[in-house]
């Protein structure tokens, strides 16, 4: 299935989200995101996009195969330093992967995504918190992302970490 129309969205920095934990987030260790542990991060990003705006239908080997993507620069360089997973013991459970984006020159987000199981419990908000705050500490003045329209959780998460939508995506001459 292809994805419909996306949506940019800017967020200025330094950030002054702080990454609160609520009760789901206990026991939760907070880690960069490593490509040795691709198999487990692309079991993550397919279980919470299944079913979203997002879905492209695709399997296991796709899944592991962005991943690799990531830490490749397929998205812009990765910004490992702000990217950050929650692991609950050995499981990944939700994960902010951040990457710099040329055409805007700035930190954007190349991914944010929570287990199916685990959504709505503020997870996808504290990773992507923290990689705010990270970001900020750095001394970025912004970060971006692109949202496809139509999906309201992202939508909602982003606009409640006080990110803005510019509108449908439009290249940068």
């Amino acid at each position: 299935m292809a994805l419909g129309p996306r949506r940019e969205w800017l967020r200025p920095l330094p950030a002054d989200v702080k990454a609160e934990r609520t009760g789901a987030c206990v026991g939760l260790k907070l880690k960069r995101p490593a490509d040795a542990d691709a198999a487990a991060l692309g079991a993550m990003l397919l279980d919470g996009y299944r079913g979203t705006p997002d879905d492209e239908g695709e399997d296991d080997a796709k899944a592991v195969a962005e991943i690799h993507g990531f830490f490749a620069g397929n998205h812009g360089r990765p910004l490992v330093d702000a990217s950050v997973v929650a692991w609950r013991g050995d499981l990944p459970v939700a994960g902010s992967f951040i990457g710099w984006w040329d055409g805007r020159a700035c930190p954007f987000v190349v991914f944010v995504v929570t287990r199916a199981d685990q959504k709505r419990a503020g997870i996808g908000r504290l990773v992507l918190g923290e990689s705010l705050r990270r970001l900020g500490r750095a001394g970025h003045g912004e970060m971006r992302a692109v949202i496809t329209a139509g999906n309201t959780a992202s939508e909602r998460l982003f606009a409640s970490l006080g990110f803005e939508d510019l509108g449908p995506l439009a290249p940068r001459s």
